[in-house]
C-alpha cells in the first residue's frame, strides 16, 4: 500500500488518501490537494491497517461463522458415528426416511500413486504423465486454537 509521508491532516486515517473511507468528504485529501501528496512511500504495515480498519466486521462474521461450522462439523461428526455403530450392531445397509437417507458404506481398500516416490525413482515418467491446471485465488482461515 502506498502510505503518504504526510499524515492525515484531520488525523482520521493511516495511509494513502486515494484508499482513505473518508476521502469522498475530506478537503483535504491528495487528490484534492496533489501538492501534500507529492511524496509517498510503499508500507506494507499500512495495508495491513488499512486492511484491517477496513473489514474488521466482516472479519469477525467470518471468525463466528468459522467457529460455529466447526462445533457443527464436530457434532455431525460424533453423531454419525452413532448412527454407523447402531446401523453396523443391528446389520442394517440402508435406512430412509422423509427426511434424508442414510446408507451404510463398509471399509473399503484405496489405491493411489505415490507421486514423491515416482519422482525420485521415475522422473521423465512422472514428467510425462502430469499436468499443469490453473487454480482460481482464494482465501485460507484458519482459527486461533482456543477460540470457541
Amino acid at each position: 500500500m502506498i502510505k503518504c509521508e504526510n499524515e492525515c491532516l484531520k488525523g482520521k486515517f493511516e495511509g494513502c488518501c486515494f484508499v482513505c473511507p473518508f476521502k469522498d468528504e475530506c478537503d483535504e485529501a491528495c487528490d484534492s490537494r496533489p501538492d501534500i501528496c507529492s511524496q509517498s512511500i510503499y508500507d506494507e504495515s499500512a495495508g495491513l491497517i488499512a486492511f484491517k480498519d477496513s473489514s474488521v466486521a466482516v472479519i469477525k462474521q467470518v471468525c463466528d461463522i468459522c467457529t460455529a461450522k466447526k462445533q457443527l462439523e464436530e457434532q455431525e461428526k460424533a453423531l454419525k458415528d452413532q448412527i454407523k455403530q447402531a446401523m453396523e450392531k443391528f446389520g442394517v445397509k440402508k435406512f430412509e426416511s422423509e427426511q434424508l437417507t442414510i446408507t451404510y458404506v463398509g471399509e473399503t481398500t484405496a489405491v493411489s500413486v505415490d507421486t514423491t516416490k515416482l519422482k525420485k525413482l521415475h522422473p521423465d515418467i512422472a514428467e510425462e504423465c502430469s499436468k499443469t491446471s490453473v487454480k482460481s485465488a482464494y482465501i485460507k482461515v484458519e482459527i486461533a486454537k482456543g477460540v470457541k
